[in-house]
């Protein structure tokens, strides 16, 4: 069963209304609703602008949270950069300290010999460590003393020490004549 039609006594349907819809003679609630109408319209409008400014403040949180991202990353890596410098160094101090060790003994100045074998890679094994035998056949004078090398500063090949002089000679026996005449002997060119 349908609804009687509604119609004015004039026989005309009122306006806004369908064929099939009740007549609403009421001016209240044609009031109502059109308020509610217009209250539809403006929660809509309202909904829109706060979906708007939702997706505008989820993109500045995305950015804020890309950004915070990006100084973590650019922080960490900084961090690894200055642990690996560090670490390099250590393994640098290291190495210097075992080829150090084992120059102690053979030269009579390892630290010499280093620098020397650091500056000059001629005088470096193939492993890049100091050779021991470059660097006293180069520069004789780090050879430990009393050692005799082919080419000794004086080219006769002897020993590397210096000789017992006769000053010294003269304070170890400790006579103040003897160490007077050392001195004089000394000073006038003699040993």
């Amino acid at each position: 069963m349908t609804a009687p039609d509604p119609k004015t006594p004039d026989g005309t349907n009122p306006a806004g209304t369908s064929s099939n819809a009740p007549a609403f003679t009421d001016q209240l609630t044609a009031q109502e609703i059109a308020r509610l109408k217009g209250l539809l319209a403006d929660s809509t409008a309202e909904n829109t602008r706060l979906k708007t400014q939702v997706q505008e403040l989820e993109g500045q949180v995305d950015a804020a949270t890309q950004k915070a991202l990006e100084d973590r990353a650019a922080a960490a890596e900084a961090e690894r950069d200055r642990l690996k410098g560090e670490i390099d160094k250590r393994a640098a101090d290291d190495q210097r300290t075992a080829q150090t060790t084992a120059l102690t003994g053979k030269v009579r100045d390892p630290e010499a010999a280093l620098a020397l074998a650091e500056r000059f890679p001629d005088l470096k094994d193939k492993d890049g460590n100091p050779s021991v035998e470059a660097i006293i056949g180069k520069y004789p004078y780090l050879a430990p003393e009393g050692t005799t090398t082919p080419t000794a500063p004086s080219g006769a090949g002897g020993t590397q020490a210096p000789a017992t002089t006769t000053l010294d000679k003269a304070v170890e026996s400790g006579s103040a004549a003897d160490i007077n005449a050392a001195f004089d002997q000394a000073l006038k060119g003699g040993n």
